[in-house]
């Protein structure tokens, strides 16, 4: 099996991001989307969130571990300093919510 597999139909790109705009809250989106936009540790960036939004931080804290057990993002810990980062998986749905009405995404194992 070669790695060509077809692409969802658009109507199939517009259910998928229905599902997840309906699966996932605005602060998670925005949690999701930041961490792509920018190369920092996660706290600091939910600081900066935070201050920015209004909303508080143990809220965005508890939606980044979400995303973190959905596999779409992963960061460090108290022992183990890095920067976040966007999973392949949270990369699809950020292709996803990006997606115009003539996308198509592809799909490899």
């Amino acid at each position: 099996m070669g790695n060509d597999a077809p692409p969802i139909s658009t109507g199939g790109v517009e259910d998928l991001r229905r599902l997840l705009l309906r699966t996932l809250n605005d602060n998670q989106l925005l949690i999701l989307s930041r961490v792509a936009a920018n190369d920092r540790p996660l706290t600091g960036l939910l600081i900066k969130l935070s201050e920015e939004t209004g909303v508080p931080l143990s809220t965005l804290k508890l939606n980044a571990r979400i995303l973190r057990e959905l596999n779409l993002i992963s960061y460090g810990s108290v022992g183990e300093k890095r920067e976040a980062e966007v999973e392949p998986v949270g990369n699809l749905v950020l292709r996803l919510m990006d997606a115009s009405g003539n996308a198509k995404i592809r799909f490899y194992d």
